[in-house]
């Protein structure tokens, strides 16, 4: 009988002590993670599950396409050797026409785009602080730089040393919401298009991805067996 009180106290104050641990804690526990855990999968709106690999995507297949495209090169230094082999990319705006806010996502994902075309060997970014100040200094939007004198004007400010501007690149974020009683599906869309400054034609690429949102008792279920 002793034995079996014991064993109750024992439990209860055990009890107790994980009801505290639970329940009593205030703030946030974190944690870094490593580098081959897969993104955490956020559950009201899209986060890096989504835009991350879109990003890489399809900023890959536009310099894919656009690396095969004839263009001339006609930046010399001193009339003899050319300034740069690579194309000169200004990356111009991110437009976010989704039904969600992207709040601190929509620099990071301009900063993974100019990254990532950074590291390619045959193109070279402009400096996002010079696209800006230059917009700025012009009083330019970057729907007006399809006007053509907009657009001299522009890219004489860009290339600097007799360097042309090869490219504008634009981004924009779509979304689309299907909706199935308290569950619903919404797919994701980032578009990149790449505007030759010569000639105005364009090089346009996207990704898709698509997401579920699980409210439904049913739904949830569903869910856990599709993992």
């Amino acid at each position: 009988m002793k034995l079996l009180r014991a064993f109750i106290f024992f439990g209860f104050i055990l009890f107790i002590v994980i009801c505290g641990n639970f329940c009593g804690c205030r703030g946030t526990q974190a944690r870094l993670m490593h580098g081959g855990e897969t993104d955490n999968i956020g559950s009201d709106r899209a986060g890096a599950e989504v835009y991350n690999p879109m990003v890489r995507e399809a900023v890959g297949k536009l310099l894919a396409r656009a690396a095969v495209e004839p263009i001339q090169q006609v930046a010399y230094n001193n009339g003899m050797m050319p300034v740069s082999l690579k194309r000169k990319v200004c990356f111009v705006s991110l437009e976010n026409a989704s039904v969600e806010e992207l709040g601190d996502f929509k620099e990071h994902i301009k900063t993974a785009i100019l990254e990532k075309i950074s590291e390619s060997d045959q193109f070279e970014i402009v400096s996002d602080r010079a696209v800006s100040a230059g917009l700025r200094t012009l009083s330019l939007r970057p729907d007006e730089l399809f006007m053509e004198e907009n657009m001299r004007m522009f890219t004489g400010a860009m290339g600097r040393g007799g360097t042309p501007v090869d490219y504008l690149l634009f981004a924009k974020i779509t979304s689309g919401t299907t909706e199935m009683n308290r569950d619903m599906q919404r797919d994701y869309k980032l578009s990149l298009e790449l505007v030759n400054t010569q000639t105005f034609t364009q090089i346009i690429e996207s990704m898709p991805m698509r997401k579920e949102y699980n409210r439904s008792v049913k739904g949830k279920i569903g869910n856990w067996f599709k993992k």
